[in-house]
């Protein structure tokens, strides 16, 4: 599994009326096993648990385009690394034990579990393009609530307040809907790269966002991120809190790399959301 989990907690001010709401941050599964994440669930007693994207492996295992820089899609350079460290860890994965390898009754395992803890609200990364019938009719049975594209009214100790999913494509229409909203506006959406651009300009109060696996290695005091998904070598947004606590990122609670996470360890984000009542 890679790097010892642990909890990474933020908190986060609103205006509010209401005292305090615990959110649990779920982000790249990546269907592996994250037994020691559910135990740190369980401890952190969440009032509701928010997974960010890339529960399941449901891509056609070729390397994943959002690892470059959107409005630079086919740099050549780019194009030969990508491929070129695709090529590698796909080699060095053939050499890594079973129990690391991507199973879908890990995630199942996993969602199961998590959903006897506290309500779970689920939206889609880059890996999870199309999920599966049997997903959908997993999802169902447990009682999960899949967000994508697509949001729902949330009450938690008798606060409401709007959580949206934002999908990895053809999210224009639902972020202009979603963002008109009137209230507290929580979004997940699975790539923080586009909070900049596209989110920041909004009304959305909070957006959680995952993606990034902290940067693979992390560098220096500030912990940079080597590799970060969807901004490259050293981006600025790996993990942690940005946008004056109005975007927070994971560095996720999977290694899907056949390398190690270096002083990056796997993640559970809680967030505790405090009102004008605290």
């Amino acid at each position: 599994m890679g790097a010892n989990a642990v909890i990474t907690e933020y908190t986060v001010t609103t205006v509010y009326d209401f005292s305090r709401i615990r959110i649990a941050q779920i982000s790249d599964l990546h269907s592996r096993k994250a037994d020691d994440i559910l135990d740190l669930l369980r401890d952190c007693a969440p009032d509701i648990i928010a997974v960010t994207g890339d529960t399941f492996e449901r891509y056609d295992n070729k390397p994943q385009y959002e690892y470059r820089d959107e409005d630079d899609r086919f740099h050549p350079v780019k194009w030969f690394v990508i491929h070129a460290m695709h090529f590698v860890n796909n080699l060095l994965m053939l050499t890594i034990p079973k129990d690391r390898k991507a199973s879908d009754e890990n995630a199942r395992h996993f969602l199961r579990t998590a959903a006897k803890i506290a309500p779970v609200y689920l939206s889609l990364g880059n890996h999870e393009d199309t999920l599966l019938d049997c997903d959908y009719r997993f999802l169902s049975e447990c009682g999960i609530t899949l967000l994508d594209n697509a949001y729902t009214k949330v009450t938690v100790n008798d606060f409401s307040f709007y959580l949206g999913g934002m999908s990895s494509h053809e999210y224009e229409d639902f972020l202009k809907d979603f963002s008109e909203l009137r209230g507290f506006k929580l979004l997940m959406c699975h790539h923080p790269e586009r909070f900049e651009k596209f989110i920041k300009s909004t009304d959305i109060d909070l957006t959680l966002s995952g993606h990034t696996h902290g940067g693979q290695i992390r560098i220096g005091e500030d912990g940079k991120g080597f590799f970060v998904p969807g901004q490259g070598v050293m981006g600025k947004y790996a993990h942690g809190m940005f946008f004056d606590g109005r975007l927070i990122v994971s560095a996720g609670c999977s290694n899907t790399a056949a390398f190690p996470r270096i002083h990056n360890p796997r993640e559970l984000v809680v967030v505790d959301l405090k009102g004008a009542k605290v």
